[in-house]
């Protein structure tokens, strides 16, 4: 089973090994593999150990600095604050 999205639906969806075309080794470690999507459109999937895929777009993480300052701020909470 592999996780495809497919670029002219806009969705990901789950493809079983009926839906693979073809496998192809394109250099060492990268293996690209040709499938279509429920709706019959084309995709291509790079997977294997060279590929490094881009970090996803839609994720969102805080800045660095963020977290630093998030934790200085608890620690500076802890230090400060009223004993019972």
């Amino acid at each position: 089973m592999l996780v495809v999205s497919c670029p002219i639906c806009k969705r990901r969806t789950l493809l079983g090994v009926d839906e693979v075309e073809f496998v192809d080794n394109l250099a060492p470690g990268v293996i690209s593999v040709s499938a279509t999507c429920p709706r019959g459109h084309p995709a291509v999937i790079l997977t294997g150990d060279a590929f490094t895929p881009h970090e996803d777009p839609r994720r969102w993480q805080p800045p660095a600095w963020r977290r630093v300052t998030r934790h200085w701020w608890t620690r500076f909470y802890r230090a400060w604050r009223p004993i019972p």
